[in-house]
């Protein structure tokens, strides 16, 4: 099972339930023994780094999932050929990591599919808002410190929303945000529809998304 004393966090979002756990490079071995042996398994052929966002991944993913299907606890959440967790039928989810923090969103499976980011509500080291914002995005932002890694954040969780359907990269001005207060409104070609929540919470943004066929 789940070592659900490292969850610091479970709330519900307009996207699903999502868990963020917190696994500190001493808790990782007690963590590992605990996922499942195909997930051990799969584990012992990344690196150390590799292996450790793993861990916290599926940490918070395994918590997240016993909150809506207890009886699915231990089963075991790989992974596609894109790099997605694959969950039970009848689930879909997605994880984040940003340090010894991970979070996970799971949610009833229903057409959709859903994404989910985790990034310090702080300025990013060097500026990326002209890599990752539209020319109409850079002239509505003013501060590009907070605001800056926010989008990217937003953006973020909208790409694994939107990979099942399109299964490519998609650039990140390919969709342009107008963000208010704890949603973002998506204008993109992209043959989807899209839905955004955000919001900060100790110290992280938390945004996730919500895509559907058109």
């Amino acid at each position: 099972m789940a070592a659900l004393d490292l969850v610091v966090d479970t709330f519900a979002t307009a996207h699903g339930t999502c868990v963020i756990a917190e696994v500190s490079d001493d808790e990782l071995a007690r963590a590992l023994s605990l996922l499942p042996a195909a997930e051990q398994a799969h584990a012992a052929t990344l690196t150390a780094p590799r292996r450790a966002e793993l861990v916290r991944g599926r940490t918070a993913l395994h918590a997240a999932l016993a909150q809506l299907a207890p009886d699915l606890l231990g089963a075991p959440l790989l992974r596609d050929d894109r790099g997605a967790p694959v969950l039970p039928p009848g689930w879909v989810g997605s994880v984040s990591h940003k340090g010894s923090r991970a979070a996970a969103l799971v949610a009833p499976v229903g057409g959709a599919r859903v994404g989910v980011d985790l990034e310090r509500a702080a300025p990013s080291r060097v500026d990326i808002s002209a890599r990752i914002l539209t020319p109409r995005e850079l002239a509505a932002l003013p501060d590009r410190g907070k605001g800056t890694t926010l989008r990217f954040s937003i953006k973020e969780a909208i790409y694994k929303a939107v990979d099942p359907f399109v299964r490519r990269y998609v650039a990140f001005t390919e969709v342009e945000l107008d963000v208010a207060d704890g949603v973002a409104h998506v204008t993109s070609a992209l043959p989807l529809a899209i839905e955004t929540t955000w919001q900060e919470r100790s110290g992280f943004w938390l945004a996730t998304a919500r895509a559907t066929e058109r």
